[in-house]
């Protein structure tokens, strides 16, 4: 009784297209013109086109039943760089197959998006998958409600729908720009002279020197020693060396605010560059700091794509100051232009 129930009150949506009204005002006129002139011949047409809309109907519920939907989320999105969504739907139905399916993403304000995935026919007990291409303008987090499934098989009368909730929140990174090869050589060249030796353990291996008081003789490099006759000890790079932390100001006057996303934009380019070329890279916007690290960038991208602009506040307490001392990149956006500035050994600050 349960399952009758649920068949006869389906969560199903349904709106007639433009043929299917044109069809039912067709058999309306139809009917009329039976019943006027009773006429037999005309009483049978309207009975096959009134069975043909039945039809249409049931054909459509049953491949709309139990069917299984999710996505298949990209690893990293970036604002204004295509990405494919990918749509994965099975059909549990044990022998009726499921054909001309449309799946839809829903936004948050619960309209579908201006793409959608197509499958013409979905066996039984079988899932297929397909991909939406997508281009999302904005950095930040863009939600997703759920899914809409809806097919207009088999006589393209009516357009029936189904809503899935399936609630995502995608993080999109800040939009890739080109980044000055030029400037950015000279920075990596001057931070290259500014490597500074250091009696350390840690780093890359920079030289030899002879033995001085308060070396470390774990340091000592035996086969030159005894070359020589003197004792030379390694030399390592200091790893603040070959850290670089991008400093973004998020203070901005108001008719430079719209400036600042394109700062944004080059902060996240300059630290995928940087990070391309083994050094270790950090970021300092506002009151969020990330330490100078190799590893991925996801944590400096998460960042940036959250990272909002303030206005400059003079009459506002001076905040308490912690200090990063190594090489910074300032990233600033002037007149619609990003631009940079490296200070090799000078100390960051960052509000606590």
């Amino acid at each position: 009784m349960a399952r009758l129930r649920r068949w006869f009150s389906p969560p199903r949506k349904f709106r007639l297209t433009r043929e299917g009204k044109w069809f039912i005002g067709a058999t309306l006129l139809l009917g009329f013109a039976a019943v006027n002139g009773g006429i037999n011949l005309l009483f049978l047409i309207f009975g096959m086109l009134l069975c043909l809309l039945v039809a249409n109907g049931v054909i459509s519920e049953t491949c709309m039943r139990r069917l299984e939907v999710s996505r298949r989320l990209p690893q990293s999105l970036f604002a204004g760089t295509p990405f494919l969504m990918g749509i994965a739907v099975r059909n549990g139905k044990s022998r009726v197959a499921t054909f001309s399916l449309e799946v839809e993403d829903l936004t948050a304000e619960g309209k579908p998006v201006d793409r959608r995935c197509f499958f013409l026919k979905i066996p039984a007990h079988r899932q297929q998958e397909t991909s939406y291409r997508r281009t999302l303008p904005t950095r930040g987090i863009h939600r997703l409600t759920g899914l809409r499934l809806s097919t207009r098989f088999p006589f393209g009368l009516l357009r029936r729908s189904l809503d899935v909730e399936a609630p995502v929140e995608l993080l999109v990174y800040p939009a890739l720009v080109p980044v000055a090869e030029v400037d950015l050589r000279a920075g990596l060249t001057e931070l290259g002279e500014r490597q500074n030796p250091a009696r350390a353990r840690s780093g890359d291996f920079h030289g030899l020197r002879e033995l001085r008081a308060g070396d470390d003789p774990r340091d000592i490099h035996w086969r030159t020693s005894a070359r020589r006759g003197r004792a030379f000890v390694r030399e390592f790079e200091e790893e603040t060396g070959r850290g670089v932390l991008i400093v973004l100001p998020t203070a901005v006057n108001s008719d430079t605010a719209g400036s600042f996303e394109m700062a944004v934009s080059y902060a996240a380019s300059l630290a995928l560059q940087l990070l391309r070329r083994q050094l270790r890279v950090g970021l300092l916007a506002g009151d969020a700091f990330i330490a100078p690290d190799t590893g991925t960038a996801a944590p400096i991208l998460h960042c940036l794509a959250l990272v909002q602009s303030t206005p400059i506040d003079v009459s506002a307490p001076r905040p308490r100051a912690m200090h990063w001392r190594g090489n910074t990149v300032t990233v600033t956006a002037a007149a619609g232009q990003p631009s940079i500035e490296l200070n090799a050994g000078r100390s960051a600050q960052r509000t606590a």
